[in-house]
């Protein structure tokens, strides 16, 4: 294997979020009386910090940005977090990976300990050996900001680490941090967005991907 460090994006790269977090937006615009965006725009809410889509898409203030990340954060815990789902054959991967000696990590943008949830939930939080993300009030949530927390935490080589993600940010933000990326196009963006946004390699389904980490 090429890489000794693997670190998996969270939303659209091991699980499919979108009904998760479409049910909590849905449910944060209600309570706050504004009118949610169509389902395109809101697609656009998976994967970058939420304090930003709310001011790059609804044009909220900083003020009604925190107001409605402290308002999804609620609806998450009580029922979003719940509606998340692997994709199919992940179990497989990560535990084939473990077994070729890997080193298994989560970087998100989703609220640290609501990753931690999700990924218990789900039943795969024992293969990792650290999961990190944003912390409560969202001033640490960029994916490049994640990254270099989990490599300097953990001691890693740049050199020895990819990172998976299915965004324009998870490629951003590893071409920041000096880290290889592959870039997945089973999630919310297509092999010809990944493409034009940089990505040198895109894998078009887990089984794709595993046989690239395993080259």
């Amino acid at each position: 294997m090429k890489y000794k460090n693997i670190i998996f994006d969270l939303d659209g790269t091991l699980s499919n979020s979108e009904k998760s977090i479409l049910t909590t937006l849905r449910l944060t615009f209600d309570e706050m009386g504004v009118s949610p965006p169509p389902k395109d725009i809101l697609m656009k809410f998976i994967g970058p910090p939420l304090k930003d889509s709310y001011i790059k898409y609804c044009r909220f203030t900083d003020e009604q940005a925190s107001d409605g990340l402290r308002i999804y954060q609620k609806y998450y815990a009580l029922y979003g977090r719940d509606l998340n789902e692997l994709y199919p054959d992940i179990p497989r991967l990560l535990q084939t990976l473990k077994f070729h000696g890997a080193s298994l990590y989560v970087a998100t943008s989703k609220e640290q300990e609501a990753a931690r949830y999700v990924l218990q939930k789900l039943s795969v939080s024992h293969f990792f050996d650290g999961i990190y993300g944003a912390n409560h009030d969202n001033s640490l949530s960029a994916k490049a900001d994640i990254l270099r927390v989990l490599i300097a935490t953990e001691r890693l080589s740049p050199e020895d680490c990819v990172l998976i993600g299915d965004t324009i940010f998870d490629i951003n933000g590893a071409s920041q941090c000096n880290i290889d990326c592959i870039a997945v196009s089973y999630g919310f963006n297509t092999y010809e967005e990944l493409r034009n946004a940089g990505a040198k390699i895109v894998a078009g389904s887990v089984k794709e991907l595993q046989q690239l980490l395993l080259a």
